[in-house]
């Protein structure tokens, strides 16, 4: 099986968690490499990984995530302050993954692996570019996507077919798209894959990427949060994807004060988290402390305050209608 994860030095032992629990529950794999892109990571921090992977006798190579808006000439932006582009990795994984590798697993950093992955490894992919889980996108937000058809996954966990990508010349179709967009898309390179591999995603069941909204909110809540367009996920998949979660997605979330690796976590799912964390060279290695500005504090605050149908109708509303202008304005301002 192979792996790739990227993150910044801040996010060595946040992504060092991750490695250990899919080391620790696939045990019975006779392989596992990772490929690691990175920026700016510490020889300590890097020790450390390495340390993880010979304690389960698996391979780790680092590489240095290259500056693609200067290879390619192309300047790539963020759509939101803070995300610092790791993501687009995801467009350029041939450039640099061996050519006999037909197929990686791509995990975000924030992911924890709850059990054995050889049905997801193993996962059919004929005719498809990638498969993952559905993201629960409203009609509204796959206009902004430019999605005509197909489901919209989510990009924290996506198993990548390469041998079809270079059958394709799947590059050359990226690096257009980017070209003609002036390098801004509504969630990054999230959309950009969606959009091109529209009605070719294979959709893997919710257990495979249960992301904070599934632990923190009931199935017609969030129907009624997200207002989805063909939602591909009864509520039983969905409660069995809560209870019995292989691969669980540590989001961010606006109803969550603060993530497992921040002190004093709200997340409904933290335990997991902290104990795996507790098998990692960052055992005894304080919590992160809180840096959310004290915007996102109170409004966090606020939503906890509320009758909670009635922040629901709230939130849904600034999700569904007024975030969605924002982003409409930022696009012809980027893309002139």
């Amino acid at each position: 099986m192979y792996v790739i994860y990227h993150s910044s030095d801040s996010f060595a032992s946040v992504t060092g968690v991750s490695m250990l629990s899919l080391f620790e529950n696939n045990k019975h794999m006779d392989e596992i490499q990772v490929l690691y892109i990175e920026r700016g990571m510490t020889e300590e921090n890097k020790d450390r990984l390495r340390q993880i992977a010979q304690q389960y006798g698996r391979s780790i190579e680092f590489m240095t995530m290259p500056n693609w808006s200067k290879k390619l000439d192309i300047q790539l932006k963020s759509c939101k302050t803070g995300w610092l582009g790791f993501g687009y990795n995801r467009l350029f994984l041939t450039e640099f993954v061996p050519e006999d590798v037909e197929r990686v697993l791509y995990l975000d950093s924030d992911t924890l692996v709850e059990g054995p992955l050889d049905e997801l490894w193993n996962t059919n992919l004929e005719g498809y570019y990638m498969a993952g889980v559905d993201d629960c996108l409203s009609s509204t937000y796959r206009k902004l996507v430019d999605l005509k058809e197909g489901t919209y996954c989510n990009a924290g966990v996506l198993l990548m077919n390469l041998k079809k990508w270079r059958e394709d010349d799947i590059l050359s179709v990226f690096i257009d798209v980017l070209k003609a967009n002036n390098g801004y898309f509504v969630f990054n390179e999230q959309s950009i894959l969606n959009s091109v591999f529209a009605g070719r995603v294979k959709v893997l069941h919710q257990k495979y990427n249960v992301n904070s909204l599934v632990y923190l909110f009931e199935y017609n809540e969030l129907m009624k949060l997200r207002k989805p367009k063909n939602f591909s996920y009864s509520p039983e998949e969905y409660y069995e994807a809560r209870n019995h979660p292989v691969l669980t997605h540590y989001t961010g979330n606006f109803y969550v004060h603060r993530r497992p690796w921040v002190e004093d976590s709200d997340h409904p799912h933290k335990d997991a988290f902290l104990r795996y964390r507790a098998m990692t060279p960052w055992a005894d290695t304080p919590l992160a402390p809180d840096t959310r500005d004290e915007g996102d504090k109170r409004h966090t605050e606020l939503c906890h305050k509320l009758p909670r149908g009635l922040m629901i109708r709230s939130v849904s509303f600034l999700y569904n209608r007024l975030r969605p202008a924002s982003f409409k304005r930022k696009i012809k301002q980027e893309r002139k």
